[in-house]
């Protein structure tokens, strides 16, 4: 799979860089970046690549140089260089000691590595105190009020040390109030996926039911990250007895990530007796996801009778599906004209944003610690769940907002 990260084509490259992001694949693999920087290298139209898949692959002394040249090239559009910065600030401090002198001129990225470096400094009641602190300062606060990336180091600090027991982890997951407002909860369930907490399973697959979408997506993410046949099985038994769409939505998405034969199976399974379009249009991408020996005839009579374009275009995935496989279709060449014809657009949307910026670069945090000029305020706030504004059709989440 690592291959088709460098091929031509965005569609398949994308979907390449997907399977390793979204089934946390990438851990503890330095090779990937090194691909991605080549692909950056190889393309015209960068803003074709998906750099947000990105963000959390390992990095090594040479891929950080690297992408600080290649932040500096005239022929990036402004949204490249920022997705490139972005994959810059997620870097581990210990490896961005050599480059102290250019961080230094960084604000946000300068802020960052303090954070997490503080972190690593304190004893582990130090941390606790310091997550304990974070949660009750946030509580009642929209997001995007508060740094939720510094929740993301102080719970990733606490899950390298596993300071905070397990016991204490479930716990306080199987009390938890529907009706509170802190992010008490969504964090310990981070944790739990960080920690590969087994025992938590159930209530994870729990939270897929909440109504709130941070619960449901927090829970996919954990449950992906602990990725045993127990998932599956628990997720498989509940499926159809669930009545609630977006309950199966996220059930579907999750066995997708999970890349086990049986995920394969349960998908396979309960794909027939799906009456929900959307959950039914998300299993039909997972088959494609795991490279299912089934999915072509699957997802093509399913895009014949129709399917929930308005969550994904399925053409994507079974083109993918087929490149990579190595299968052929008489459609195979009339679904490449209609995905280039997307691609193209994308491209064109993306033109016209680096027009509207092109004298006056919005983003404000940068402009207000400079204090250089006023913050930038788009005039339409972008929720989590909107399409990023970026034109790749994504929600926000899963894209520049991830």
């Amino acid at each position: 799979m690592k291959k088709f990260i460098l091929h031509p084509e965005s569609v398949v490259s994308n979907f390449a860089l997907r399977f390793f992001a979204e089934s946390f694949l990438y851990e503890n693999d330095t090779t990937l970046m090194p691909l991605v920087i080549d692909k950056l290298k190889q393309t015209k139209n960068t803003g074709t690549i998906h750099l947000p898949y990105a963000y959390n692959f390992p990095q090594t002394e040479e891929t950080i140089r690297e992408l600080l040249d290649l932040r500096k090239s005239p022929s990036n559009s402004k949204n490249t260089n920022m997705l490139i910065q972005n994959i810059l600030y997620h870097c581990e401090p210990q490896l961005l000691i050599p480059f102290k002198e250019t961080i230094e001129q960084d604000p946000v990225w300068k802020k960052r590595v303090e954070q997490k470096n503080n972190l690593a400094k304190m004893n582990d009641q130090e941390l606790l105190d310091v997550f304990r602190v974070f949660i009750e300062q946030s509580t009642g606060k929209y997001w995007g009020e508060f740094d939720a990336e510094y929740g993301d180091d102080i719970v990733n600090e606490l899950a390298r040390r596993s300071c905070m027991d397990s016991e204490t982890v479930l716990q306080k997951l199987r009390n938890s109030d529907p009706g509170d407002s802190s992010y008490e909860v969504p964090y310990l369930i981070q944790l739990a996926g960080l920690m590969k907490l087994e025992a938590a399973i159930p209530v994870l697959c729990g939270f897929l039911a909440e109504e709130d979408d941070l619960l449901q997506s927090n829970a996919e993410e954990a449950l992906v990250r602990i990725g045993t046949p127990e998932v599956i099985v628990t997720l498989k038994e509940q499926y159809p007895a669930s009545e609630d769409e977006f309950h199966r939505q996220f059930a579907a998405s999750v066995l997708g990530k999970i890349k086990l034969p049986a995920s394969e199976e349960a998908v396979l399974a309960l794909l027939p007796e799906d009456r929900y379009l959307t959950s039914a249009t998300t299993l039909a991408d997972s088959l494609c996801e795991l490279g299912a020996s089934k999915a072509l005839s699957v997802v093509e009579t399913m895009m014949e009778e129709g399917y929930a374009r308005e969550l994904l275009n399925l053409t994507d995935s079974i083109y993918a599906y087929c490149v990579i496989s190595g299968r052929s279709h008489p459609l195979l060449s009339d679904w490449k004209k209609e995905l280039a014809v997307q691609e193209r657009r994308m491209v064109k949307h993306e033109a016209e944003l680096n027009r509207m910026f092109s004298t006056k670069t919005p983003i404000g945090t940068h402009n207000r610690l400079n204090g250089t000029e006023k913050t930038y305020v788009s005039p339409e706030k972008v929720g989590r769940n909107d399409p990023c504004p970026c034109g790749s059709g994504k929600k926000h989440k899963k894209c520049c907002g991830a």
